[in-house]
Protein backbone atom coordinates (compact mmCIF):
# COMPACT_ATOMS: atom_id res chain seq x y z
CA UNK A 1 0.00 0.00 0.00
CA UNK A 2 2.65 2.53 0.67
CA UNK A 3 4.61 2.22 -2.68
CA UNK A 4 0.92 1.95 -4.49
CA UNK A 5 0.22 5.50 -3.06
CA UNK A 6 3.97 6.73 -4.14
CA UNK A 7 2.99 5.85 -7.20
CA UNK A 8 -0.39 7.79 -7.26
CA UNK A 9 1.52 10.54 -6.01
CA UNK A 10 3.73 10.80 -8.63
CA UNK A 11 1.05 10.12 -11.32
CA UNK A 12 -0.44 13.06 -9.64
CA UNK A 13 2.52 15.38 -10.40
CA UNK A 14 3.01 14.02 -13.84
CA UNK A 15 -0.58 15.13 -14.61
CA UNK A 16 -0.13 18.07 -13.09
CA UNK A 17 2.95 19.00 -15.12
CA UNK A 18 1.37 18.13 -18.35
CA UNK A 19 -1.74 19.88 -17.93
CA UNK A 20 0.56 22.83 -17.89
CA UNK A 21 2.25 21.96 -20.88
CA UNK A 22 5.58 20.74 -19.03
CA UNK A 23 7.48 17.54 -19.97
CA UNK A 24 7.34 15.82 -16.26
CA UNK A 25 10.35 13.74 -17.09
CA UNK A 26 12.73 16.71 -18.79
CA UNK A 27 10.86 19.71 -17.54
CA UNK A 28 11.11 21.16 -20.56
CA UNK A 29 8.03 23.37 -22.30
CA UNK A 30 5.94 20.78 -24.67
CA UNK A 31 6.11 21.94 -28.56
CA UNK A 32 2.87 24.35 -29.64
CA UNK A 33 1.26 21.54 -31.49
CA UNK A 34 1.42 19.01 -28.95
CA UNK A 35 -2.13 17.70 -27.71
CA UNK A 36 -1.53 17.83 -23.89
CA UNK A 37 -1.30 21.91 -24.70
CA UNK A 38 -5.11 21.80 -26.12
CA UNK A 39 -7.20 23.74 -23.64
CA UNK A 40 -9.95 20.35 -23.52
CA UNK A 41 -7.50 17.85 -23.24
CA UNK A 42 -5.49 20.33 -20.04
CA UNK A 43 -8.48 21.08 -18.46
CA UNK A 44 -9.61 16.98 -18.42
CA UNK A 45 -5.80 16.57 -17.03
CA UNK A 46 -6.15 18.91 -13.95
CA UNK A 47 -9.36 17.32 -13.36
CA UNK A 48 -7.74 14.28 -12.98
CA UNK A 49 -4.82 15.30 -11.06
CA UNK A 50 -7.48 17.14 -8.40
CA UNK A 51 -9.50 13.81 -8.07
CA UNK A 52 -6.70 12.00 -7.45
CA UNK A 53 -5.33 14.21 -5.04
CA UNK A 54 -8.91 14.97 -2.88
CA UNK A 55 -10.51 11.75 -3.39
CA UNK A 56 -8.36 8.94 -4.46
CA UNK A 57 -5.27 9.19 -2.09
CA UNK A 58 -6.68 10.31 1.03
CA UNK A 59 -9.07 7.10 1.03
CA UNK A 60 -5.63 4.97 0.65
CA UNK A 61 -3.89 6.74 3.33
CA UNK A 62 -7.03 6.59 5.78
CA UNK A 63 -6.80 2.50 4.88
CA UNK A 64 -2.96 2.59 5.48
CA UNK A 65 -3.28 4.04 9.08
CA UNK A 66 -6.34 1.69 9.95
CA UNK A 67 -3.55 -1.14 9.08
CA UNK A 68 -0.91 0.06 10.97
CA UNK A 69 0.05 -1.29 14.51
CA UNK A 70 -1.39 0.97 17.38
CA UNK A 71 1.37 1.81 19.70
CA UNK A 72 1.41 0.49 22.82
CA UNK A 73 -0.88 2.03 25.34
CA UNK A 74 0.53 4.15 28.21
CA UNK A 75 -0.68 3.34 30.96
CA UNK A 76 -1.91 5.98 34.25
CA UNK A 77 0.54 6.37 37.19
CA UNK A 78 -2.32 4.81 39.43
CA UNK A 79 -2.94 1.62 37.09
CA UNK A 80 0.67 1.03 36.86
CA UNK A 81 0.94 0.93 40.92
CA UNK A 82 -2.12 -1.19 40.33
CA UNK A 83 -0.21 -3.47 37.67
CA UNK A 84 2.48 -3.51 39.77
CA UNK A 85 3.72 -7.03 41.43
CA UNK A 86 7.55 -6.77 41.70
CA UNK A 87 9.22 -5.31 44.46
CA UNK A 88 11.43 -1.81 43.35
CA UNK A 89 15.23 -1.55 42.14
CA UNK A 90 17.14 0.78 41.14
CA UNK A 91 19.90 -0.16 40.44
CA UNK A 92 23.61 2.02 39.77
CA UNK A 93 22.81 1.87 36.35
CA UNK A 94 19.94 3.08 36.15
CA UNK A 95 20.34 5.63 38.35
CA UNK A 96 23.37 6.68 36.28
CA UNK A 97 20.82 7.88 33.79
CA UNK A 98 19.43 10.50 36.30
CA UNK A 99 20.03 14.34 35.04
CA UNK A 100 20.08 16.57 37.77
CA UNK A 101 18.53 19.86 36.74
CA UNK A 102 20.55 22.98 37.47
CA UNK A 103 16.83 24.42 37.47
CA UNK A 104 15.44 23.75 40.49
CA UNK A 105 12.32 21.23 40.41
CA UNK A 106 9.67 20.07 42.85
CA UNK A 107 9.83 16.69 45.08
CA UNK A 108 6.56 15.01 42.86
CA UNK A 109 8.96 15.82 39.68
CA UNK A 110 11.69 13.97 40.89
CA UNK A 111 9.55 10.73 41.35
CA UNK A 112 8.22 11.50 38.23
CA UNK A 113 12.15 11.64 36.77
CA UNK A 114 12.98 8.52 39.08
CA UNK A 115 9.88 6.53 37.92
CA UNK A 116 10.76 7.27 34.26
CA UNK A 117 14.12 4.90 34.63
CA UNK A 118 11.88 2.23 35.34
CA UNK A 119 11.85 -0.36 32.91
CA UNK A 120 8.53 -0.46 30.82
CA UNK A 121 6.73 -3.95 31.68
CA UNK A 122 8.98 -4.64 34.50
CA UNK A 123 6.04 -5.15 36.66
CA UNK A 124 7.86 -2.98 39.74
CA UNK A 125 6.10 -1.01 42.21
CA UNK A 126 7.02 2.32 41.40
CA UNK A 127 7.39 5.26 43.73
CA UNK A 128 4.98 7.65 45.11
CA UNK A 129 5.35 11.31 46.34
CA UNK A 130 4.63 10.08 49.67
CA UNK A 131 7.75 7.86 49.67
CA UNK A 132 10.34 10.16 49.44
CA UNK A 133 7.88 12.85 51.65
CA UNK A 134 7.75 10.39 54.69
CA UNK A 135 11.65 9.67 54.06
CA UNK A 136 12.59 13.59 54.29
CA UNK A 137 10.06 13.89 57.03
CA UNK A 138 12.48 11.25 58.63
CA UNK A 139 15.65 12.89 58.24
CA UNK A 140 14.28 16.08 59.47
CA UNK A 141 14.44 17.78 56.61
CA UNK A 142 10.82 18.44 55.78
CA UNK A 143 7.90 19.20 58.39
CA UNK A 144 4.00 18.70 57.77
CA UNK A 145 2.26 21.59 58.14
CA UNK A 146 -1.52 22.39 58.20
CA UNK A 147 -2.11 25.51 54.80
CA UNK A 148 -4.67 27.09 53.42
CA UNK A 149 -8.57 24.89 53.05
CA UNK A 150 -7.18 22.41 55.93
CA UNK A 151 -4.48 20.99 53.10
CA UNK A 152 -1.51 19.06 54.85
CA UNK A 153 1.89 20.98 52.86
CA UNK A 154 5.35 18.98 53.27
CA UNK A 155 7.58 22.45 53.49
CA UNK A 156 11.72 22.57 54.49
CA UNK A 157 12.66 22.91 58.23
CA UNK A 158 16.02 25.11 58.55
CA UNK A 159 17.63 21.92 58.80
CA UNK A 160 16.21 21.18 55.03
CA UNK A 161 16.84 24.78 53.70
CA UNK A 162 20.40 24.45 54.18
CA UNK A 163 20.42 21.37 52.25
CA UNK A 164 18.56 22.62 49.47
CA UNK A 165 14.54 22.41 49.57
CA UNK A 166 12.99 25.98 49.32
CA UNK A 167 9.48 26.61 49.81
CA UNK A 168 7.81 28.05 46.90
CA UNK A 169 4.48 29.69 46.36
CA UNK A 170 3.07 30.06 42.41
CA UNK A 171 0.35 30.21 40.70
CA UNK A 172 -0.72 27.37 38.89
CA UNK A 173 -4.06 26.38 36.27
CA UNK A 174 -5.61 29.36 38.14
CA UNK A 175 -4.86 28.22 41.67
CA UNK A 176 -2.47 29.21 44.71
CA UNK A 177 -0.07 26.52 45.60
CA UNK A 178 2.49 26.41 48.17
CA UNK A 179 4.91 23.65 47.49
CA UNK A 180 8.87 22.38 47.91
CA UNK A 181 11.56 22.73 45.24
CA UNK A 182 15.03 20.93 45.33
CA UNK A 183 18.16 22.83 44.07
CA UNK A 184 21.04 20.54 43.05
CA UNK A 185 22.09 19.26 46.41
CA UNK A 186 18.71 18.81 47.48
CA UNK A 187 18.25 16.30 44.59
CA UNK A 188 21.15 14.65 45.33
CA UNK A 189 20.37 14.20 48.83
CA UNK A 190 17.57 12.76 47.38
CA UNK A 191 19.50 10.40 44.97
CA UNK A 192 21.68 9.21 48.20
CA UNK A 193 18.55 8.24 50.31
CA UNK A 194 17.20 6.54 47.49
CA UNK A 195 17.35 3.11 49.05
CA UNK A 196 15.34 4.42 51.99
CA UNK A 197 12.29 5.44 49.58
CA UNK A 198 12.51 2.62 47.90
CA UNK A 199 11.64 0.43 51.37
CA UNK A 200 8.96 2.82 51.55
CA UNK A 201 7.48 1.25 48.33
CA UNK A 202 8.60 -2.00 48.80
CA UNK A 203 6.55 -1.83 52.32
CA UNK A 204 3.40 -0.57 50.46
CA UNK A 205 3.81 -3.59 47.85
CA UNK A 206 4.19 -6.14 51.03
CA UNK A 207 1.16 -4.59 52.82
CA UNK A 208 -0.89 -4.69 49.66
CA UNK A 209 -0.09 -8.53 49.36
CA UNK A 210 -0.93 -9.12 53.24
CA UNK A 211 -4.43 -7.39 52.63
CA UNK A 212 -4.73 -9.49 49.02
CA UNK A 213 -3.91 -12.58 51.44
CA UNK A 214 -6.35 -11.47 54.31
CA UNK A 215 -9.30 -10.52 51.95
CA UNK A 216 -9.22 -14.71 50.79
CA UNK A 217 -9.77 -15.66 54.67
CA UNK A 218 -12.41 -12.29 55.01
CA UNK A 219 -10.02 -8.96 55.91
CA UNK A 220 -10.03 -7.45 58.69
CA UNK A 221 -10.52 -3.49 58.72
CA UNK A 222 -7.33 -1.85 60.55
CA UNK A 223 -7.16 -1.15 64.22
CA UNK A 224 -7.82 2.35 65.58
CA UNK A 225 -4.56 4.13 67.01
CA UNK A 226 -3.69 2.87 69.92
CA UNK A 227 0.18 2.35 71.71
CA UNK A 228 1.13 0.31 75.15
CA UNK A 229 3.17 1.51 77.88
CA UNK A 230 6.58 -0.27 76.78
CA UNK A 231 5.97 1.88 73.39
CA UNK A 232 5.67 4.84 74.73
CA UNK A 233 8.59 4.76 76.73
CA UNK A 234 10.43 5.25 73.66
CA UNK A 235 8.85 8.19 72.79
CA UNK A 236 12.17 11.16 72.74
CA UNK A 237 11.95 13.22 76.05
CA UNK A 238 12.63 16.60 74.43
CA UNK A 239 11.67 19.79 76.29
CA UNK A 240 12.34 21.72 73.38
CA UNK A 241 8.77 23.18 71.70
CA UNK A 242 7.86 20.81 68.38
CA UNK A 243 4.72 21.89 66.48
CA UNK A 244 2.03 18.97 66.28
CA UNK A 245 3.41 17.72 63.26
CA UNK A 246 5.88 16.39 64.73
CA UNK A 247 4.41 15.00 67.81
CA UNK A 248 2.15 13.25 65.28
CA UNK A 249 5.37 11.11 63.89
CA UNK A 250 7.11 10.68 66.94
CA UNK A 251 3.62 8.36 67.97
CA UNK A 252 3.75 7.10 64.81
CA UNK A 253 7.19 6.13 64.97
CA UNK A 254 6.10 4.36 68.02
CA UNK A 255 4.53 1.42 65.66
CA UNK A 256 5.96 -1.44 64.71
CA UNK A 257 6.43 -1.52 60.76
CA UNK A 258 4.28 -4.00 59.92
CA UNK A 259 1.42 -2.96 62.58
CA UNK A 260 -2.37 -3.34 62.07
CA UNK A 261 -2.87 -0.33 63.20
CA UNK A 262 -3.98 3.14 62.06
CA UNK A 263 -1.46 6.01 61.97
CA UNK A 264 -2.65 9.32 64.14
CA UNK A 265 -3.29 12.49 62.14
CA UNK A 266 -2.23 15.56 63.94
CA UNK A 267 -5.28 17.17 63.16
CA UNK A 268 -6.43 14.62 65.68
CA UNK A 269 -4.27 15.31 68.54
CA UNK A 270 -4.62 19.34 67.59
CA UNK A 271 -8.69 18.55 67.57
CA UNK A 272 -7.78 17.06 71.17
CA UNK A 273 -6.62 20.15 72.55
CA UNK A 274 -9.18 22.15 71.34
CA UNK A 275 -11.71 19.85 73.02
CA UNK A 276 -10.17 20.07 76.12
CA UNK A 277 -9.88 23.88 76.00
CA UNK A 278 -5.90 24.04 75.80
CA UNK A 279 -6.53 25.67 71.80
CA UNK A 280 -8.86 28.03 71.04
CA UNK A 281 -9.89 28.14 66.87
CA UNK A 282 -9.99 31.55 65.32
CA UNK A 283 -10.33 33.21 61.77
CA UNK A 284 -8.69 36.59 60.73
CA UNK A 285 -9.84 39.29 58.65
CA UNK A 286 -9.49 36.93 55.22
CA UNK A 287 -11.62 33.95 56.71
CA UNK A 288 -8.76 31.99 57.36
CA UNK A 289 -8.38 29.66 60.11
CA UNK A 290 -5.83 29.85 62.61
CA UNK A 291 -5.29 28.50 66.18
CA UNK A 292 -3.91 30.43 69.78
CA UNK A 293 -3.42 28.50 72.99
CA UNK A 294 -6.23 29.47 75.72
CA UNK A 295 -4.85 31.08 79.10
CA UNK A 296 -5.30 26.76 80.50
CA UNK A 297 -2.97 25.96 77.12
CA UNK A 298 -0.50 28.47 77.89
CA UNK A 299 -0.10 27.59 81.76
CA UNK A 300 0.53 23.50 80.41
CA UNK A 301 3.02 24.04 77.75
CA UNK A 302 1.69 25.35 74.05
CA UNK A 303 3.24 28.53 73.49
CA UNK A 304 4.04 30.91 70.16
CA UNK A 305 6.65 31.84 68.31
CA UNK A 306 6.46 34.81 65.88
CA UNK A 307 8.68 33.80 62.54
CA UNK A 308 8.58 34.99 59.00
CA UNK A 309 7.07 33.52 56.28
CA UNK A 310 9.09 33.00 52.87
CA UNK A 311 7.02 36.12 51.67
CA UNK A 312 8.02 38.67 54.57
CA UNK A 313 4.73 38.03 56.54
CA UNK A 314 4.58 37.32 60.54
CA UNK A 315 2.90 34.99 61.78
CA UNK A 316 2.68 33.03 64.93
CA UNK A 317 3.38 29.32 65.23
CA UNK A 318 1.71 27.20 67.80
CA UNK A 319 4.50 25.12 69.18
CA UNK A 320 4.43 22.51 72.12
CA UNK A 321 6.73 21.66 74.70
CA UNK A 322 7.51 18.88 76.98
CA UNK A 323 4.86 19.18 79.55
CA UNK A 324 1.88 19.47 76.52
CA UNK A 325 3.82 16.57 75.14
CA UNK A 326 3.27 14.86 78.08
CA UNK A 327 -0.16 15.92 78.04
CA UNK A 328 -0.74 14.50 75.05
CA UNK A 329 1.05 10.57 76.63
CA UNK A 330 -1.01 10.15 79.16
CA UNK A 331 -4.22 10.59 77.16
CA UNK A 332 -2.39 8.80 73.71
CA UNK A 333 -4.95 5.94 73.58
CA UNK A 334 -7.97 8.40 73.95
CA UNK A 335 -7.53 10.24 70.94
CA UNK A 336 -8.70 8.72 68.18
Amino acid sequence: MPAEIKILERAEMYLRKLSCGVNPLTEESLPEGDACRQDRISKCLTYVADYLKQKVMPVMERQEKAKAPKPPKILKPRMVRDAADKELVFTPEMLSKFEVSEEPVSVSGIVRRLNFLIPQDSGMMPLVYADVAEVLSKEGVLLKQEGDKGKDLNLPTPHGEELGFARVEADIRGHHSVYTKCNVDAQKFILNNIDKCVAQANERLAKRRERAELGETGRVGKEKFHVTDDQIKNYPADEAPVPVSEIARRLNDLLPQDSNVEKIYFKTIRDWFVSQNYLEEKKNALGKIFFVPTETGSQNGIVTESRVGKNGENYDAVLYNGAAQKLVLDHVNELA
